[in-house]
């Protein structure tokens, strides 16, 4: 047909007025839009953003891409990126849409005889099937950490082998021992710059945190079973900033240490009844020589060291054999 092209710029153009005219915008899937929030901090000068970006097509109805990206500003000028996340979904209205169809009954909805309507009496082209692709990947400091792909025909091999492991799962009758530690560094950050009065300064942040689980599972026939877990998590987070003496032989540091630990011990019974289609859990209170509990400290520090690896400081007993070489600020 002639001037399909324009055709084709006119749906988009009208479909996007529709969506902001009246500078009232619609808030719904398939269009392109950004979401932020940020925050300033202009006398330390830090500041963070949360930016989310929606990539839609006026040809589906949910978007094509999501971004979500978190940034952290210091120092004025120094940006780094802590974390980052992008989904990239084609083909997925389609195959909920026809997901959907396969679970209602024929009684009350008839697709076959709308699909004569639509494509027969109505003369309406029908789209050929588009594969349904999925892609997800996590950034972390523009650096990719994790990358996924998969493909409908790959989501349905999973969904057996998921099916064929709940199965079996179901015939299963033992006792299991639980013990699985897992470590996770959250924060990893260097800074360097000249000062004003001529020496160098550093500025260094890090945070690890440490998971473990032990108990003992005991699963019966069916969906049924009782697990008795502790649960642990210690957490170290340090900010520290030093400056070097013009000598370059000494530097002079401050340092902020926090720590937390928390654990919880406690037992889980769980049953599922296939007949009536019920699920319960039954969580037990901690007893009280084991209590829920939640621990932190943290402390400030001082200290003056060689420009070394091997930290130590020769001059200062030298002058003064007394004096020590790390002084406490504050504790809490």
């Amino acid at each position: 047909p002639c001037g399909h092209i324009l055709k084709e710029y006119g749906e988009y153009f009208i479909k996007y007025w529709k969506q902001h005219m009246w500078q009232k915008p619609k808030y719904s899937f398939g269009v392109s839009k950004t979401f932020t929030n940020i925050f300033t901090e202009e006398k330390h000068g830090y500041s963070g953003s949360i930016d989310i970006h929606t990539i839609g097509s006026h040809k589906s109805t949910t978007p094509l891409s999501i971004k979500v990206d978190v940034r952290s500003h210091r120092f004025h000028h120094v940006t780094m990126q802590n974390f980052g996340m992008f989904i990239r979904m084609e083909g997925v209205a389609s195959k909920v849409v026809d997901k959907v169809r396969s679970f209602m009954s024929t009684g009350n909805f008839e697709f076959e005889k709308l699909k004569e309507i639509l494509f027969n009496d109505m003369n309406i082209r029908q789209r050929s099937a588009m594969p349904a692709k999925i892609c997800l990947i996590f950034t972390r400091k523009d650096n990719i950490v994790f990358e996924y792909h998969l493909v409908d025909s790959e989501i349905l091999g999973i969904f057996m082998k998921l099916r064929e492991y709940i199965s079996h799962i179901r015939t299963i009758e033992d006792v299991f021992k639980l013990n699985k530690h897992i470590g996770l560094a959250w924060d990893m950050f260097l800074y360097e710059q000249p000062t004003d009065f001529g020496v160098p300064m550093a500025y260094g942040s890090n945070a690890i945190s440490v998971f473990g689980l032990h108990g003992e599972a005991k699963k019966t026939l069916g969906f049924a079973g009782k697990m008795d877990f502790r649960l642990h998590m210690d957490t170290e987070n340090r900010d520290m900033m030093t400056v070097i003496h013009p000598n370059q032989k000494v530097r002079f540091t401050i340092h902020q240490d926090r720590k937390y630990k928390h654990q919880f011990k406690s037992a889980v019974t769980f049953h599922m009844d296939d007949l009536t289609r019920k699920f319960k859990v039954a969580i037990e209170v901690p007893k009280k020589d084991s209590p829920l509990s939640m621990l932190g400290h943290s402390q400030t520090v001082i200290s003056t060291t060689e420009n070394k690896i091997v930290e130590s400081q020769t001059d200062l007993k030298m002058s003064c054999p007394t004096c020590s070489a790390q002084h406490v600020v504050s504790q809490g």
